[in-house]
């Protein structure tokens, strides 16, 4: 059975936690969405990482963080993307604000690839 495919529009207001802010993005959306407080990353060097998403527009501070399987164009490679609120996400770890992050799939926690499964393979190539 084919997976439904449909947009998820995201932005990021300019603020003290991602100070340029992020352009209206239509993000693909490949698999289901993993939706939590936090995500914990752990790094091969043991380092630990903890992401919140961040809301500005009325809360200023921690709202959830989702993760999904995005790619850019049909051809390209699938992307496991962790994307926060109108603020962004906020590496409490660092102090860090980003727009988004991309992770590696060696960096998604179990929990996570449980919900959004293994990455979708893109379209076929045709060759002439």
């Amino acid at each position: 059975m084919a997976a439904l495919i449909y947009s998820l529009e995201y932005e990021v207001s300019p603020g003290p936690n991602v100070a340029a802010g992020l352009p209206r993005l239509d993000l693909q959306v490949l698999s289901p969405i993993w939706q939590g407080e936090s995500l914990v990353l752990e790094y091969p060097d043991g380092e630990i990482h903890l992401l919140v998403g961040w809301e500005g527009a009325g809360r200023g501070g921690p709202g959830a963080v989702r993760v999904f399987w995005t790619r850019h164009q049909p051809t390209a490679p699938a992307v496991c993307l962790a994307i926060g609120g109108d603020a962004g996400l906020r590496n409490t770890t660092t102090g860090q604000g980003l727009p988004f992050l991309a992770l590696a799939e060696s960096l998604i926690p179990p929990e996570v690839l449980e919900v959004i499964g293994p990455p979708p393979q893109g379209e076929p190539l045709l060759l002439l």
